[in-house]
């Protein structure tokens, strides 16, 4: 329940066991990333006194004021212990970082189970262990062990990402601040003794700051409850799953890696995620694309796209893109009607096509996209847009964030866009960004993106 769970992502208070004065330690370096934090933060280490200019406590015991959330950065042989102690002070939430629990073989799954049992009948509650822990920008909470310098931090956006792997985590994190993709949220599941995807489901499902929930699994903790918890909560909020595990080697490996149980038909899991909703992703950089789309856009009304584009040869590719089955989405290029296509001769170059895919040709402007995409908006038979950027041509400016935006903002037909070049271009998609216009560096990433949306419109269009 979401209030069980507030003082992991909200807590007034954090208190960091195992805390240590030496830089080139993990637990060093996540005191340093905790340190920007709006809330308390309490050191723990019984051999220092202060470290980066906070005093250090014995004992959590030790801690005068009441903790909400305590991180656990000890060996698997301490980590017990130092979780017994956490009960005995009321910590409501504890994060454990360390490996060498149930991934490990029969010794660490013993003392993964004493874990549990040192939480039994009490209201503290374990995300991990063996994981990352927790990122929220919003508030500063950081527990990650990396330093920021070599790994990137989005800013506060609209998607909760749940990781059972630190590594995938990371790379979502990373590529989602290159990209300006902001995030409510980031858990590293871990081994799940405790806290799991099912429960942060319902966390999330009801978070405002939330508008789509990114997840990558090796296996489901309760394969039915998931499924159950999905079907109400995609009516309402997509979720979009990156489930791995789904052959032989990748099940074995998925055993190897935290301990999972990942034995099952794909073809049948993927029929049940259909059933309820859940969009499937099938590597990392799908799943922020996705992820990306549905939180912006959350779905359009039918599969029927108009490609916009600059230079003919990329509205040629983009189209087969969208139409392909084998090779594509297998979306529809929308048939302009006749009242379109007049319009659009008024603002086009005469000697261009006003049949889709729109080729605009380098005497493109500014103004004419505005033009173009205010026309299109307007034919019932377009269900999204996809802009293909070429800033090449002389008359296309930064001004044209401005108009993207505007159409995008007035609630009629989605835009996606997708622009290939270098560091200029990647300049304008993190300003697309920043305005919450979905862009993408590629046209086969901006398809996709729109066949996910349409997937997830004709699933809202079942359900009434």
């Amino acid at each position: 329940m979401k209030d069980a769970l507030e003082p992991l992502f909200r807590p007034k208070s954090v208190a960091l066991i195992g805390a240590s004065a030496n830089p080139s330690k993990l637990s060093h370096i996540a005191l340093r990333n905790l340190s920007k934090g709006k809330f308390r933060l309490y050191p723990v280490n019984p051999r220092e006194t202060e470290i980066l200019g906070l005093r250090c406590y014995p004992s959590v015991l030790d801690v005068p004021d009441p903790i909400d959330l305590a991180v656990v950065s000890l060996p698997a042989s301490l980590s017990v212990e130092a979780t017994k102690e956490c009960v005995r002070k009321g910590v409501r939430a504890v994060v454990v970082t360390s490996s060498g629990f149930r991934e490990s073989g029969p010794e660490g799954a013993g003392l993964e189970q004493a874990l549990v049992e040192s939480i039994k009948g009490t209201p503290t509650r374990i995300l991990g262990p063996n994981t990352m822990g927790i990122l929220v920008p919003s508030i500063g909470l950081d527990t990650l062990f990396i330093p920021k310098e070599r790994s990137g931090r989005p800013g506060a956006g609209q998607i909760a990402m749940l990781s059972q792997s630190g590594a995938v985590s990371v790379s979502f994190l990373e590529k989602a601040a290159a990209s300006s993709t902001g995030i409510s949220s980031c858990v590293g599941l871990g081994n799940k003794c405790d806290i799991e995807e099912n429960e942060l489901l319902r966390y999330f499902s009801k978070d405002i700051e939330t508008k789509c929930v990114a997840l990558y699994l090796e296996s489901f903790s309760y394969g039915r409850e998931f499924l159950e918890i999905a079907r109400p909560m995609t009516r309402h909020k997509p979720i979009v799953l990156l489930k791995s595990g789904r052959t032989e080697s990748g099940s074995k490996a998925a055993g190897l890696h935290t301990g999972a149980i990942a034995k099952s038909s794909d073809r049948l899991i993927d029929c049940a995620l259909r059933q309820v909703g859940v969009i499937r992703a099938y590597d990392e950089e799908e799943l922020i694309d996705l992820a990306k789309a549905l939180a912006y856009v959350g779905h359009i009304k039918g599969d029927r796209i108009c490609v916009v584009a600059s230079a003919g040869g990329y509205g040629v590719i983009a189209a087969d893109l969208v139409e392909s089955r084998e090779r594509g989405a297998g979306l529809r290029m929308a048939e302009l009607s006749d009242r379109t296509q007049r319009e659009l001769r008024g603002v086009m170059p005469d000697f261009s096509s006003t049949s889709n895919p729109l080729d605009l040709t380098a005497g493109v402007s500014d103004e004419m996209y505005d033009s173009v995409l205010g026309i299109l908006q307007k034919d019932p038979g377009v269900d999204a847009i996809m802009m293909s950027l070429e800033l090449q041509p002389p008359n296309v400016t930064k001004g044209l964030i401005r108009v993207a935006e505007s159409r995008y903002a007035s609630g009629k037909v989605p835009i996606v866009i997708s622009a290939f070049g270098g560091d200029y271009l990647d300049e304008m998609l993190r300003e697309f960004e920043n305005r919450g216009v979905p862009a993408y560096p590629s046209i086969w990433r901006a398809v996709r993106a729109l066949g996910a949306l349409a997937r997830r419109g004709e699933y809202l269009r079942r359900m009434k």
